[in-house]
């Protein structure tokens, strides 16, 4: 049930414009054409992967069919750098382009929208760094994603490792004007890539239902991708040429995208720490981190949990401990690592992590205070996959 209790002010973005639907990618010309813009040049930001494999020509063909000059910035490979966002800077501001299309993964997406800021404004990416604002507005951006999980395509953000620590640009300004969520672009995701970038919008759904900053329209969004998830992962995973499981999951992609409008919790801070010593997939860390972020929580919001716990479970009265333990056998199914100690992280780096998690990603949207000692139970107990202890600790208070 959506909360309407709280009399709080929201502020809630979303692209301009969503068009859905198998084929989609090949009608980017027609949001164009909507908007008054009819040939010239045209920047395409893609994942080095999607143009490797010819998916890039599912939206070109027809954008040059009706007139329009692509040139296509394709650096993207894994997570992006300052090099590469300073790389794509130079060659944004090449040419007085009309538009920008970012294809491809989260980070393709995300350096799109730092492309259509960066295009017209003066400064380096440096000067634009934390919650910004840009005095320019950016060029008319669409998001083309090929991974259902990171909902990059609905958000103001837009992430790069500097000095391979995480940082983040944040602007209102670079919401997407328009998405295009075209599920024949997935049909081809290994299973592995399936399963974490799933399960990075079931993080963005659950950590956006436990944010203190949740409204009635996050919620709505969270829900919703909760309940996808639940129902159409673990198809998309086991038989990815199952088109009805990549349509929703893509679409539950997008609207935990939406969630993000109320912040994440403290599962990201873990991730992130994660993130920076071993590089894995973000929605892999972020994975890792969910069922004991919600152990974390379990004192502090356990009605919002139990109303989690019944929906992904189809049941009434469902208890918040219960939402723990089917998001860690998900993670089990989707073959996905369940501790530290897997991914060659041990005890000896925990002090470590917890000072970074603590001074460098602070959460004020976790529900429950977020302090080194409660912390200090969740990365040894995270360590060794011990979920049980974890629970017992934070059942306690």
């Amino acid at each position: 049930m959506i909360s309407f209790a709280k009399n709080n002010v929201y502020n809630c973005l979303s692209p301009r414009q969503l068009m859905l639907g198998d084929g989609s990618a090949g009608q980017v010309e027609k949001l164009l054409i909507g908007w008054q813009i009819s040939g010239g040049d045209l920047l395409l930001v893609a994942d080095r992967e999607v143009v490797k494999l010819g998916l890039d020509r599912k939206v070109v063909e027809p954008l040059e069919a009706a007139g329009f000059t692509v040139a296509c910035f394709d650096g993207i490979v894994g997570e992006p750098t300052l090099e590469i966002a300073e790389a794509l800077t130079e060659f944004a501001r090449q040419k007085p382009f009309k538009a920008v299309i970012g294809m491809g993964g989260g980070s393709s997406l995300d350096m799109s929208k730092l492309a259509a800021a960066m295009a017209l404004n003066q400064g380096e990416v440096t000067d634009y760094l934390g919650l910004t604002s840009f005095a320019k507005a950016p060029l008319p951006l669409i998001n083309v994603p090929t991974t259902a999980g990171t909902g990059a395509e609905a958000t103001a953000v837009s992430m790069l490792s500097v000095r391979g620590r995480k940082a983040v640009v944040l602007s209102p300004q670079l919401v997407p004007l328009a998405t295009v969520l075209d599920a024949e672009l997935t049909k081809t995701l290994p299973p592995q890539i399936t399963a974490a970038t799933g399960m990075d919008a079931l993080s963005h759904a659950l950590e956006g239902f436990m944010s203190v900053n949740a409204s009635p329209f996050s919620d709505t969004q969270a829900l919703t991708t909760m309940s996808i998830v639940a129902r159409w992962l673990k198809p998309a995973y086991e038989d990815g040429s199952n088109m009805e499981a990549r349509r929703a999951m893509i679409y539950a992609a997008y609207t935990g995208g939406l969630t993000l409008n109320a912040g994440v919790v403290l599962g990201h801070s873990v991730a992130y720490t994660i993130a920076n010593r071993c590089h894995l997939p973000h929605g892999v860390s972020c994975a890792m981190a969910l069922p004991y972020t919600i152990a974390y929580n379990l004192k502090a919001i356990p009605e919002r949990l139990s109303q989690a716990a019944g929906l992904v479970l189809g049941k009434d009265k469902a208890q918040p401990v219960e939402l723990v333990n089917w998001v860690a056998d998900l993670i089990a199914a989707l073959g996905l690592p369940r501790s530290l100690g897997e991914v060659g992280i041990t005890e000896s780096d925990v002090p470590a992590m917890i000072t970074e998690c603590v001074e460098r990603y602070p959460r004020p949207t976790n529900p429950a205070p977020i302090d080194a000692q409660r912390l200090k139970v969740f990365y040894e107990t995270m360590v060794t996959g011990d979920l049980a202890r974890t629970i017992e600790f934070y059942q306690r208070g």
